[in-house]
């Protein structure tokens, strides 16, 4: 699935996926990310310093 969203060429890129009764899974849709939120409880370091690393001091 990976090349089909790296086709899209968008810099953010979010996906929603089934796991379907036949284990296969299955890609339900695709989104430039722009609804996306964490709730606001959540640390969003905990998601972007993955992604980016620790910030610098």
């Amino acid at each position: 699935m990976a090349p089909l969203v790296d086709a899209l060429g968008c810099r953010f890129v979010t996906t929603d996926l089934a796991l379907r009764s036949d284990a296969v899974w299955r890609l339900v849709e695709v989104g430039d990310g722009q609804v996306s939120d964490l709730p606001a409880a959540t640390d969003q370091l905990r998601l972007l310093e993955p992604l980016f690393g620790s910030p610098q001091s």
